[in-house]
């Protein structure tokens, strides 16, 4: 069973390149554990379970897009250390220290998880023991080096102070004997050979002090002395180290016995946090490529993956593109020109039919597939999407292999089928297993070049042909990929590019005209007729989108425009009550002067009089004038501006100027007669000219959320305010996300009576009617 598995992902590696995919995922683990998982993933045969890994990883997407990441830093692979304590081994410090540290990465993870809306991750981080008693234990004996704690008992404390004393009492006497014997010293220092003091004598000296000889110098002129005074306090020493050593040892011998009664919770641990570690990475991968979660479905074949991207290809350079089939079609077929990218979309759709059945996420918008419980590559063993190669061998032993172990459950992906043999045969051979396979109830992914397999494919409801774009003017492939258009091999176009002789391509072209059947001859004229009612429709689809694009543009000048306007009018209004308050304080230092000068001159009182009297004025024909009241019509003095009162407070009136409310002082403004105008031309006048000023549609299309979200909430209001009745808001489909928070606000808008997505004609998905009330 073994063998098969590893024999089954040597094939996907192969084919699909799965091994490359799943070591970018690999790349975003945390340690070792979650790395292999990955790395050694295969398609799962329960659904169920299936769906449970699909869920884990959208929690944990969820916490990406939150900002939240699970953080196991610390957390390493305990497994070996574990069973080397089972064993009854002694484990060292630095293992015992690991041990620890996953432990703390046990207690973090649960800890984090619990202030999560992720359940089933926080299930999994609940149901693990993070062995407090244990920590406390070995952390009360082991250091954050990996070494023993110089106090971890009370015996290892008292020999290492007698340790440390008896080594300054030795360094004491060897101060002594340097001093004493420096002539017969060639250095004047001590050294340490295997753990004991010693000195360098010279040569003629050496058995001048006693003690034990440690070796020679290189030259041999002197020699490693260790002095017979040096001797019993170097012992002592020894015999410390060994004691210290030896309690140490035992030390450790003591906590491998708790990570020995602990073993199976700890393997358990590391077991759960390797799940949650494998979630995190797919969830992390998926976020950073902005990839999703696919849904699989067994009611039926019908699959779609929308805005696929390979993994693999430079996120800058890919083409997105979007597959589909029918519950009707079993097999996709796809055409077009060598090295066009028919390859790079079968391996994606290969890929990602597989990374879903692992339970991973997979680069797109969108995504729902069946459910299978085999899968079966064709692919030839040279290709590769980096290197942008193709080849065209066919595997028949392989293909007889598939046709009899194939069932209703059964992917299969076969590159050029029938190639590498007569091209008649081949094509006949093609359209016979491709009926045999649908009749099975596979689903057929497989690409061809044979005029003959696309005719077939084009007659045959269980069969979508499709192609991959190659743009004639620059004979360059676009990787665009094109569902119901078939493909010509541009086999001509290709060759000269490489400048192949233009009477050998006049006379290919000859042979192909004297030997091409009827038929082919009909579906190339097909094909060249459906590129060019595509390119129209592309056309016409970029005509209405720079239509949008420019009505968006103007939308947003005429909102520059009113707020340049309204703050305009805001300066203007605040410049005229700055004059007025001058004009203010002016009469007032006059009136404070005329009470100042009562004994000044007759003729300079009279001039402060007039003055006076000048600013007066106005205010005389304020007091003179009428109270104004709601539905006055009023004139704004030295401003050619007029309208009619709307409301009114204290010292500050509303009017109605010409559509827009402005705010004014009651002492700026007069009352007047209402111009001589018939009411109803005017209001109708008036409402043709408000209703001109508001579209019947808002295209928010490529703005973010927020500010969709906003410039619906002002166009609403505006709507209100004109009495329109139906209006239709163009959000476009994307990723989905401004189409719902849409459909969230007008829920919650009072004025809103109804809504509805637009018809085929009004924008589809992409737009929704709104009904006011």
């Amino acid at each position: 069973m073994e063998r098969k598995s590893q024999s089954f992902r040597e094939s996907l590696n192969q084919a699909i390149d799965f091994d490359k995919v799943l070591k970018q995922i690999a790349s975003f683990a945390s340690f070792s554990c979650g790395k292999k998982e990955i790395l050694n993933a295969i398609p799962l045969r329960n659904q169920k379970e299936i769906q449970h890994q699909l869920d884990l990883c959208k929690e944990t997407m969820n916490l990406e897009q939150k900002g939240i990441s699970i953080d196991l830093s610390g957390c390493s692979d305990i497994s070996d250390y574990v069973k080397k304590a089972e064993k009854g081994s002694t484990l060292t410090g630095d293992e015992l220290l690991a041990i620890t540290l996953f432990l703390h990465a046990v207690s973090n993870v649960q800890h984090a998880l619990s202030n999560t809306e992720a359940e089933r991750l926080n299930d999994y981080a609940q149901t693990m023991d993070a062995c407090h008693a244990l920590i406390q234990f070995i952390e009360k004996r082991i250091d954050g080096s990996g070494s023993v704690k110089e106090d971890a008992t009370s015996y290892l404390l008292s020999t290492s102070r007698k340790l440390f004393d008896q080594r300054q009492t030795l360094q004491g006497k060897a101060r002594g004997f340097l001093k004493k014997n420096a002539s017969k010293l060639m250095e004047n220092m001590t050294t340490s050979i295997q753990g004991r003091l010693c000195v360098l004598v010279k040569a003629q000296d050496k058995n001048v002090f006693g003690g034990m000889v440690h070796g020679q110098s290189q030259s041999g002129m002197a020699y490693y002395i260790e002095p017979g005074s040096f001797v019993e306090d170097n012992n002592k020493i020894q015999s410390l180290q060994a004691e210290i050593e030896s309690e140490k040892q035992r030390i450790c011998k003591e906590c491998s016995i708790q990570v020995r009664k602990k073993a199976m919770t700890l393997i358990s641990d590391l077991e759960t946090m390797t799940i949650l570690d494998v979630a995190s990475a797919k969830g992390r991968w998926a976020y950073q490529k902005d990839g999703c979660i696919p849904l699989i479905q067994s009611r039926n074949h019908s699959f779609r993956f929308e805005f696929a991207r390979h993994p693999l290809i430079d996120s800058k350079k890919v083409v997105a593109n979007t597959y589909s089939c029918s519950s009707s079609q079993n097999c996709l077929m796809i055409s077009g020109p060598n090295m066009g990218g028919k390859t790079v979309t079968l391996k994606t759709i290969g890929l990602f039919m597989v990374l879903a059945h692992c339970g991973y996420p997979i680069l797109c918008h969108q995504a729902s597939l069946p459910f299978y419980t085999s899968f079966w590559f064709d692919i030839g063993d040279e290709q590769s999407i980096e290197n942008n190669l193709s080849t065209f061998s066919s595997h028949i032993s392989k293909i007889a292999k598939i046709c009899k172990k194939c069932n209703d459950h059964t992917f299969v992906l076969v590159d050029e089928l029938g190639n590498g043999t007569d091209p008649s045969e081949g094509a006949s051979l093609a359209i016979a297993i491709i009926d045999y396979l649908i009749s099975k109830d596979c689903t057929i992914i497989t690409s061809t070049h044979f005029n003959q397999v696309k005719s077939y494919g084009k007659t045959n409801d269980h069969i979508l042909v499709s192609s991959v774009e190659f743009d004639q003017d620059t004979l360059k492939p676009t990787y665009k990929y094109l569902e119901g258009v078939s493909g010509s091999s541009y086999a001509f176009a290709i060759a000269s590019q490489y400048a192949l002789g233009d009477s050998i391509l006049q006379h290919a072209k000859q042979i192909k005209a004297d030997h091409s059947k009827d038929v082919d001859v009909q579906l190339e004229k097909l094909e060249n007729m459906q590129n060019q009612v595509r390119k129209k429709e592309e056309r016409f689809d970029q005509l209405i989108q720079n239509a949008h694009q420019l009505q968006k543009d103007a939308y947003e000048e005429k909102e520059k425009i009113t707020k340049q306007k309204d703050r305009l009018l805001k300066e203007y209004e605040e410049k005229l009550n700055e004059m007025l308050d001058e004009k203010q304080e002016e009469a007032q230092d006059i009136v404070r002067l005329l009470r100042q000068n009562k004994s000044a001159k007759m003729h300079e009182n009279t001039d402060l009089l007039h003055q006076l009297n000048t600013m007066n004025v106005k205010s005389e024909d304020h007091k003179k004038a009428e109270p104004l009241k709601i539905g006055d019509y009023v004139q704004v003095k030295d401003v050619n501006t007029h309208g009619e009162i709307v409301e009114l407070r204290k010292k500050e009136a509303t009017i109605l100027s010409n559509g827009m409310k402005l705010k004014i002082k009651t002492n700026r403004l007069t009352k007047i007669k209402r111009p001589n105008v018939q009411k109803v031309k005017t209001e109708k006048k008036h409402v043709d000219k408000i209703f001109a000023r508001v579209p019947t549609e808002l295209n928010i299309i490529g703005m973010r959320v927020e500010e969709g979200i906003a410039a619906l909430d002002k166009y609403i209001d505006q709507c209100v305010a004109h009495r329109m009745k139906q209006v239709r808001i163009i959000h476009g489909m994307g990723t989905g996300k401004l189409r719902k928070a849409v459909w969230k606000y007008l829920d919650s808008h009072p004025h809103v009576q109804s809504k509805m997505s637009g018809g085929p004609s009004d924008g589809g998905l992409g737009a929704t009617i709104v009904v006011l009330k």
